[in-house]
């Protein structure tokens, strides 16, 4: 199994973060430039490809200089719908730059008849030409991608050409599948099957394009992720992560973007840099209140606490692993750093007191609600997760909560 550095960082030392100051969706703090480019491929002779770059700048607009001063940053490839082309994506991509992402959007096979291999091909070379200008002295991209792990996000064709990309580009250890069509021959089934990173897709109930059952299909071949989950938006369409959604879903257009902000952006910047405070939005309280439903089917598992949405004080605390498996999770005041088998154990177990001991459903997560103690009171509080499943047993990351 593949562990990329912020993965190790931030699962296996686990320490807890701030809430987050604001929403995933808003705007983040990076100032965004884009850039169109076109470049002759000198490392796997794919040709001539095209493409718009967005990145963190000192100031907004086209062709900007970079600002380096933040990063460097995490390289996402991503890879537009059938028809369309990266000029159809600027408001997301931007958003993802406005993070601390480099993005690169891939702008071949826009045609009527596009070569799916040939487009995952052209994505894998433009993710190495923007790592290798990153690396190059006097280059507008000098010291902007990381050294870390890749990740990538696609709509439509796009998110289908995934499937392919990670067949032939093992430093993608990050998928995000947009209403992801499916793809002919075996080859990408079998490359889903055996990708052993961090897959999730996000289908909207009302695409008639590509169906919730297709998008679906992709997760429930992906059994050997280290995390692998699916999301269904309730009354959105096909295009919702395009800048012009279409107006005839029941959900608005603008709300539609705006889910797509929250996910995308928060499960890359939950996987690639360890922000575990964005989790309740993600799987807990903050997307239970959003008309999104999702499965879990997690070899490492998710957990997550925060102070209760519902005012009165108490935890919010829940596990995310997969259908069938056991789940305990517990709390101590005492912590721990104590390695064993199933990982990082987190908590004193001397101390820890098991609160919730269930077999988890069909969706693979349980969430409850854990009243405060007064003995809480002024201290840190210590919280972990343990799945027991009949292969596989593993501690998640600890979550640490300063009560008031």
């Amino acid at each position: 199994m593949k562990f990329g550095l912020p993965f190790l960082w931030f699962s296996l030392l686990a320490t807890a973060t701030p809430l987050a100051a604001q929403a995933i969706e808003d705007p983040g703090p990076h100032a965004v430039g884009w850039r169109d480019v076109l470049f002759d491929d000198q490392i796997f002779q794919q040709g001539s490809i095209s493409a718009r770059i967005f990145y963190p700048a000192l100031q907004a607009g086209k062709d900007t200089p970079a600002d380096p001063s933040g990063g460097p940053f995490p390289l996402i490839g991503f890879q537009h719908g059938w028809l369309g082309s990266p000029d159809d994506y600027d408001e997301l991509c931007t958003h993802l730059a406005s993070w601390g992402f480099l993005v690169a959007s891939t702008g071949t096979e826009t045609g009527l008849f596009p070569n799916h291999a040939q487009y995952a091909r052209d994505t894998r070379s433009l993710l190495h030409w923007v790592d290798a200008a990153s690396q190059t002295s006097g280059s507008w991209l000098q010291d902007m991608s990381w050294d870390g792990p890749w990740a990538a996000s696609g709509h439509s064709m796009g998110g289908g050409v995934l499937a392919r990309l990670i067949g032939i580009e093992n430093r993608i250890e990050v998928i995000v599948g947009l209403q992801s069509a499916s793809q002919s021959g075996s080859e990408p089934l079998q490359n889903m099957q055996s990708f052993s990173g961090r897959a999730y897709q996000i289908a909207g109930s009302e695409d008639w394009i590509v169906p919730p059952a297709v998008v679906y299909d992709w997760f429930a071949n992906a059994d050997a992720a280290l995390r692998n989950q699916f999301y269904q938006v309730e009354g959105m369409g096909h295009t919702g992560c395009t800048d012009t959604p279409s107006i005839f879903e029941t959900m608005p257009p603008a709300e539609q973007k705006r889910l797509h902000r929250r996910l995308l952006t928060g499960l890359l910047r939950f996987e690639m840099l360890g922000h575990f405070e964005l989790l309740p939005d993600l799987f807990g309280e903050g997307i239970q209140i959003e008309p999104v439903v999702y499965q879990a089917d997690h070899e490492m598992p998710v957990f997550w606490a925060d102070e209760s949405r519902n005012g009165s004080g108490d935890l919010a605390v829940g596990l995310a692993a997969r259908n069938g498996e056991r789940a305990l999770m517990a709390w101590s005041l005492v912590p721990a750093a104590q390695q064993t088998a199933y990982g990082l154990l987190g908590l004193d177990p001397a101390s820890l007191v098991v609160f919730s001991d269930t077999v988890l459903p069909l969706g693979g997560k349980v969430r409850e609600i854990l009243p405060t103690q007064p003995a809480w009171s002024g201290q840190p509080l210590y919280l972990q997760g343990l799945s027991i499943g009949v292969n596989n047993t593993q501690l998640s990351a600890t979550r640490t909560l300063n009560i008031p």
